[in-house]
């Protein structure tokens, strides 16, 4: 679980990036994986195709999104989402999606990509 301040350093880090929605509540917000994607997209461009992710509410595209973004993207940096994080994150519940932002920040930050 991490701290309220390692939570407000990830919540600016989002700020940096151009999403195609504002983050207002980032458990609900990244919920369904697009804006996670985008912000993928930019720090690793070669390795997401955006047409691959649709916005949406129920639950079934949350967890393809997730489920994509998993096996297309994140396990080629080293992360590895168990099917437990993606519902948890997907359902937008706790704050397991900071778990798997820092993570990605740490990744940038291991290539050389400037994260803050």
């Amino acid at each position: 679980m991490l701290s309220a301040e390692e939570r407000s350093i990830i919540q600016q880090w989002l700020i940096q990036f151009r999403l195609s929605s504002p983050v207002r509540k980032v458990c609900r917000d990244l919920s369904d994986g697009v804006l996670v994607a985008e912000l993928l997209h930019q720090l690793f461009p070669r390795l997401v195709d955006l047409h691959n992710y649709t916005k949406g509410f129920a639950i079934a595209r949350k967890l393809d999104n997730w489920e994509t973004l998993n096996r297309k993207v994140l396990k080629k940096l080293g992360i590895y989402l168990t099917p437990d994080v993606i519902h948890t994150v997907a359902n937008g519940s706790k704050d397991v999606v900071y778990d798997v932002l820092l993570e990605i920040m740490i990744k940038a930050e291991q290539q050389g990509i400037e994260c803050l």
